[in-house]
Order: C-alpha cells, then structure tokens, then sequence
C-alpha cells in the first residue's frame, strides 16, 4: 500500500505546527510569570519570619534569595506540564490517562 503526501497534508501539517508552537509560547509565558509569582510569595514568607524561626529551619536571612532561586517548579507547587507526545494524542481524540 502507498501513501502519497498530498498539498493538504502538508497545509494541515504547517498549520498545526504553528498553532502548537504559539501555544507553546503563550504557555511557557505563562508559567514563567507563574514561577516568579510563586517565588516572590516565597521570599515574603521567609523574609516573614523571625530570625531564630529561619535559625530553626537552618537558613540565614541572607540566603533566601539564593535557596528560593534553587526552587524548582515542583517545589513551588506548580503542575508538571504536559509532553507533546500526550497533548498530540489528545488532539487527536485519543483518550489519555492524566
């Protein structure tokens, strides 16, 4: 059996591609300005607390900016983003587990 590329799979396929790397931008925007929200209530709440409560937890309140810059996104409670190979397969219709 052979399969032939015809000028509309190619259309469909460029446009897909575009929308999916636009909306991958729009996302990683959003989640980098989520991540530095995150981070900045981190630093309030640190900064918040008392010197001998920072003591207990063994940080100096001159190293909170350095430990809530190591924070990662799982750290910050953000959710794990979605890969490309389930979002494909939900844009296809195909039921995905979460």
């Amino acid at each position: 059996m052979s399969v032939y590329i015809t000028r509309e799979m190619v259309s469909q396929a460029a446009h897909e591609w575009r929308h999916d790397n636009t909306v991958g931008i729009l996302a990683r925007l959003v989640r980098a300005a989520k991540r530095k929200w995150k981070r900045n209530e981190a630093t309030s709440e640190l900064c918040n607390l008392s010197d001998r409560e920072l003591r207990d937890i063994g940080i100096y309140r001159g190293d909170i900016p350095h430990i809530v810059r190591q924070l990662d996104d799982h750290d910050l409670g953000l959710a794990p983003t979605m890969s490309r190979a389930v979002r494909g397969a939900q844009a296809c219709g195909n039921d995905v587990p979460a």
